[in-house]
């Protein structure tokens, strides 16, 4: 396998000396994506069968979930218009799927519909983003807890606020941290140092330099005497204690023995855990059940977990694959790297999908096909979001000879132009809408389109 590519100024450089009298891009797209495909084959080994205790299969939700949104790329272009055409206000973002939150040319803050409805006027100096349905406002230096109708529950007055998770919110008041509800009352007091967020029911709480965990009455159910904690997940919380790290169940005894120098969440019943400087998997009853030889790892995803291991290849270059739930490699082992300022990634499974970079950003499936290496195409990816509904991720084009001016759109998940490269910079679908931003008089100024279908 040869592991090495073109970077994208290799690329740049390619195109000029073989098209100083061409004006044809995508000519030379089609020739560059073609040495990618020689260059870069991602392969896949054959799929052992998992195990066959229930925790091993996926999840029946999960399931569903990927049947619902069944990947169907769309050949044809979408339409699009404008929803909002930039320069009308100074900024704006999603508050809520439903919602946009606007800072209008005045400085002032208000929230509008999908319909253009105006939901909270404009005269706040700050809107946060919605969580569990409840968002927090400022205005004439008082603060206000309001829902998605806008109407205002409670007046509040702390020194700082967190955002909603399970109906609470943390608070700090005489720099002290408790939690209020959703009608702003005070349910937890404040007395704790630090705090998180609620999940699971739980919410870690640090006490005299210690950390434990309460339950939505308040009540320490965890006793504070952790050095370190992570919340609860899947009904374990990770905890260190004697400066090694081990998991608890929600009465607080160990069920996973502290003696580990990292460990990360479970996920999907596995939990990765790194001794003598070696990465592994064990499950809910604390067995190894991946050996501890990898040199970095990421959490398991839709039954596949990448690996890393250092010096793999001759020339010591690290490598990355992917493992099932019994340890055995489904996407063979890759050298993967990122050129011009872009991260190495090798992400996680989500609807059949995984982004990984191979100097440039690319999207593959769960045998390990490399869609950008398999199809040519034109565009770049800018950013790690497929939209499924729309078979869309944020992609530019070079829209000059020379290669330096970019122009954004969304490219499919065959490389096919989904919608035209027409804006200065493109942001992720929600929904059928989009934040772009257009270069106006020198400045850049954003707007948001509505895309069709056709």
């Amino acid at each position: 396998m040869i592991l090495n590519t073109k970077t994208e100024e290799q690329k740049k450089q390619m195109y000029l000396t073989k098209n100083k009298p061409i004006n044809n891009i995508k000519k030379v797209f089609v020739l560059m994506f073609s040495l990618y495909l020689i260059f870069f084959t991602v392969t896949a080994c054959e799929k052992t069968d998992v195990k066959t205790q229930p925790f091993h299969n996926e999840d029946k939700k999960t399931e569903a979930i990927k049947d619902e949104y069944k990947i169907n790329p769309k050949n044809q272009e979408m339409k699009w218009e404008w929803f909002i055409e930039p320069g009308k206000y100074e900024d704006f973002y999603f508050a809520d799927t439903d919602l946009i939150e606007i800072k209008d040319n005045n400085g002032k803050h208000g929230l509008i519909d999908l319909n253009k409805n105006i939901i909270i006027p404009f005269e706040y100096s700050e809107i946060s983003s919605f969580y569990d349905g409840i968002a927090i406002v400022d205005k004439d230096n008082e603060s206000y807890i309001i829902n998605k109708k806008g109407e205002i529950i409670a007046n509040i007055s702390f020194e700082s606020i967190g955002r909603f998770s399970e109906g609470y919110a943390a608070v700090k008041l005489n720099n002290k941290w408790g939690f209020i509800d959703r009608l702003g009352k005070m349910v937890i007091k404040n007395k704790f140092e630090e705090v998180n967020v609620f999940n699971e029911e739980y919410a870690a709480v640090k006490l005299n330099g210690k950390w434990g965990f309460v339950n939505k009455s308040g009540k320490i159910v965890i006793k504070n005497k952790f050095e370190e904690v992570k919340n609860f997940n899947e009904g374990y919380a990770a905890v260190k204690l004697n400066g090694k790290w081990g998991f608890v169940n929600k009465l607080g005894k160990f069920i996973i023995e502290n003696k580990f120098e990292e460990v990360k969440d479970f996920n999907e019943r596995y939990a990765a855990v790194k001794l003598n400087n070696k990465w592994g998997f064990i499950d809910g009853n604390g067995s190894i059940c991946i050996d501890l030889k990898y040199d970095d790892v990421n959490n398991f995803s839709e039954g596949k977990a990448a690996v890393k291991l250092n010096n793999y290849f001759d020339d010591h270059l690290d490598a990355w694959a992917y493992i099932d739930f019994n340890g055995n490699v489904v996407i063979d082992f890759h050298f993967y790297t990122a050129s011009e300022g872009r991260m190495i990634y090798v992400g996680d499974f989500k609807n059949g999908l995984a982004f990984v970079s191979n100097e440039l950003y690319c999207i593959m499936d769960d045998k390990g096909k490399n869609f950008t290496l398999e199809y040519s195409s034109e565009f770049f990816i800018k950013s790690l979001e497929y939209d499924i509904k729309h078979d869309a991720i944020p992609a530019y084009v070079y829209e000059d000879d020379l290669m330096t001016i970019k122009k954004y759109g969304y490219v499919g998940l065959y490389g096919n132009q989904r919608l035209e490269p027409a804006f200065d910079y493109i942001y992720s679908l929600h929904g059928d809408y989009a934040v772009v931003e257009v270069i106006i008089d020198g400045e850049y100024k954003k707007g948001i389109i509505k895309v069709i279908d056709c």
